[in-house]
């Protein structure tokens, strides 16, 4: 499979570009869920703090991290995934949540490590609320588990609220168990683990 491009279905899975900006600060405001997905990025704070964020190449959220899932009648951005090599996090995100407090003039609630050095981190994903239930959510995880094993990862994490269970049984389905509990930002997530041996 190409890490360049992964078609299935009507829809393209491709590497994101700087244009892309805005949609991946939409996808990443609606995982952290400060704005709905539908709403488009403006110009007010929120919007325009994640755009630059998404735009600073040491944040968690820089756009060549990011795999955008298109619709090919459409052409539109219809959800992305943002992952990363684990080893990055510890000083990314001393920056990004630093730079995004600062420019909400927020204070960050406790919060627990997402990711660490060994793991490829699934980070923020989010699907357009009209292509949901189409298999573009697994399409990205898929994608983003293979790209993190061609780069040497065979251990693929990422964290869910504790209260949504169906959001746990959705990741259980394709190969994730839960791991431990993690506060984030003030709340508590699962960690769930995804091993290839």
């Amino acid at each position: 499979m190409s890490h360049n491009l992964l078609k299935m279905n009507n829809i393209t899975i491709r590497s994101a570009e700087a244009d892309d900006v805005p949609f991946i600060a939409r996808c990443v405001m609606a995982a952290a869920r400060v704005k709905d997905l539908d709403e488009p990025a403006g110009d007010d704070r929120h919007s325009t703090a994640f755009m630059e964020v998404c735009g600073i190449e040491h944040s968690l959220y820089y756009w060549n991290h990011v795999r955008i899932a298109v619709d090919d009648l459409t052409g539109t951005a219809v959800g992305c995934l943002v992952a990363y090599d684990g080893r990055r996090y510890a000083r990314s995100r001393e920056m990004t949540f630093g730079y995004i407090a600062e420019k909400l003039g927020m204070t960050i609630e406790e919060t627990d490590m997402e990711t660490c050095k060994g793991e490829y981190y699934l980070d923020s994903m989010a699907i357009l609320p009209e292509y949901r239930g189409r298999n573009i959510g697994k399409m990205l995880i898929e994608d983003a588990v293979s790209q993190g094993f061609a780069e040497g990862h065979n251990r693929f994490t990422l964290i869910v609220e504790k209260e949504a269970a169906s959001l746990q049984s959705y990741y259980s389905s394709i190969g994730f168990v839960p791991e431990e509990e993690i506060i984030f930002f003030g709340h508590p997530y699962v960690r769930m683990v995804r091993c290839i041996v």
